[in-house]
């Protein structure tokens, strides 16, 4: 059976590169990006890659309308600087409009999927759900809503058949050192200090391949998700403390951890769960984060 084309767009990024690994045996997959990471791209010879600059740039009348298109650019931070909004809006709601007017009106594409977040909840009101009222606080959840609200929008008025993931905190393989979980792990193998905050702010992380069964089975049943805002995480929340700690005991390491070295960031959020009820209607994924956790000191 010949398989059902798939573009990621802004993907030979972390979650790009897993979404490959994961769901390539499944569809034809096709990754525009700015930069390609040609070292891991090699081992997947039946995935094409097109360097592209999608904020300025238009996918060309000769690549075929494919079925399901996955956008994933975006700058992400966490970082609160107003000056970022520019190159956020840039790297978030253009790409979004130039996909729209490339591929609006093409019935062969079956489903369009919207990245938002998660932080688009705001600090207060967790677990999330999705029909509640956001209240962002940074620049990045700000236009993150912004390009939900598009994406949804182009949904009611122009039938483009879009609808929004709102993921957890992803983690897993290849993930960038900067990133909580893996700085945590690759200081505690060195025996390093880790002087953090006090640590108790709550987050739902899912595992990356966890997360790619979720989109598998979004992209299964496209007709029933259209038009829809979906949270795809663990639906529990672990202090970043807790993980910690985990790991210090797992890793039998000897490193100082000085919580309190750091303050919490302004109007911290310190529990952010997503209720995942919409999730499960629509697929059956297991989620062990314990067991992900674990699976991470073996890499």
């Amino acid at each position: 059976m010949e398989k059902e084309i798939l573009y990621l767009i802004g993907g030979s990024g972390f979650i790009g590169k897993n979404l490959v690994r994961c769901l390539s045996p499944y569809y034809q997959i096709t990754v525009f990006d700015k930069y390609i990471d040609y070292d891991f791209f090699c081992c997947y010879p039946e995935v094409a890659t097109v360097v592209m600059d999608l904020a300025t740039e238009k996918i060309a009348a000769e690549y075929p309308t494919p079925s399901f298109i996955i956008n994933l650019a975006s700058i992400v931070t966490a970082e609160r600087d107003l000056s970022l909004f520019d190159g956020l809006i840039s790297s978030n709601l253009k790409i979004l409009l130039n996909l729209y007017d490339r591929f609006k009106g093409d019935d062969s594409l079956r489903l369009f999927i919207q990245f938002g977040s998660s932080e688009e909840y705001g600090s207060k009101g967790s677990p999330f759900v999705e029909t509640q009222r956001e209240r962002p606080n940074s620049p990045y959840a700000l236009v993150k809503q912004l390009t939900t609200n598009t994406a949804i929008m182009l949904y009611d008025n122009y039938g483009f058949p879009t609808m929004v993931v709102r993921p957890g905190n992803l983690f897993g393989p290849g993930q960038n050192k900067s990133k909580f979980i893996p700085y945590v792990i690759e200081q505690l193998r060195k025996g390093e200090p880790l002087n953090v905050s006090p640590c108790e702010q709550r987050r739902d992380f899912i595992h990356v391949d966890v997360f790619s069964l979720d989109i598998h089975g979004l992209l299964k049943h496209a007709d029933r998700v259209v038009g829809q805002i979906v949270n795809v995480s663990s639906g529990q929340s672990i202090s970043l403390r807790q993980i910690i700690d985990f790991y210090k005991e797992a890793l039998h390491s000897t490193s100082e951890i000085n919580y309190g070295a750091l303050s919490y960031r302004e109007n911290e959020a310190m529990d952010l769960r997503c209720n995942i009820g919409k999730l499960l209607m629509i697929v059956n994924t297991e989620h062990d984060e314990m067991s992900a956790f674990k699976s991470l000191i073996k890499e």
